[in-house]
């Protein structure tokens, strides 16, 4: 009796979870380290004193007051010197950061989240920044006051959300090619 091996076949798995998002690029997660560092160095630099250091600190400081963040009065004190952007500002890349750290590929939990539609994850993240002018016009109008403590929670989870958002929108790019 002779046998025979089994035909070889190939057998086409289908994916259990869809395919993580690419991991943020290098260049964004450089993006982020500035932004997180810089409101902290430049009152760093300014309480150096010394000639090229305390300027540019100051600089960096008058630029963003001025031009960036919506509160510069509600910065955090370093050193004596204000940070170069808001309690709520800051707030926000950290909570860009924790958005590129849950969205890393080995974090595939988030599955979930990316399979909602693209409208509903900008609905999410618009409704999470539209608490900044409310609570900006809000203080401004002598109704509530906000510490920078609920600033910070208030721009983190901002960010966090905005981060998500972007997530899934650079993950959709990807995923078709465009």
């Amino acid at each position: 009796m002779l046998i025979r091996p089994a035909p070889k076949t190939k057998l086409a798995l289908a994916p259990l979870v869809p395919e993580a998002p690419p991991g943020p690029p290098t260049l964004l997660l450089a993006l982020l380290g500035v932004l997180f560092l810089g409101p902290l160095i430049a009152p760093l630099f300014q309480a150096s004193g010394l000639p090229l250091l305390a300027p540019s600190g100051m600089l960096a400081r008058d630029l963003l007051a001025s031009y960036v963040c919506p509160t510069p009065a509600k910065s955090y004190l370093v050193l004596g010197h204000l940070m170069a952007v808001c309690a709520r500002c800051w707030g926000a890349t950290i909570g860009l950061w924790g958005a590129s750290v849950l969205l890393t590929p080995a974090r595939g939990w988030l599955g979930g989240y990316f399979r909602l539609p693209l409208a509903l994850h900008l609905a999410i993240a618009l409704l999470a920044f539209l608490l900044w002018p409310l609570e900006i016009g809000a203080e401004a109008r002598g109704w509530l006051y906000t510490p920078r403590w609920l600033l910070l929670l208030n721009g983190a989870q901002a960010g966090l959300l905005g981060g998500l958002f972007f997530a899934s929108a650079w993950s959709r790019l990807y995923r078709t090619g465009v």
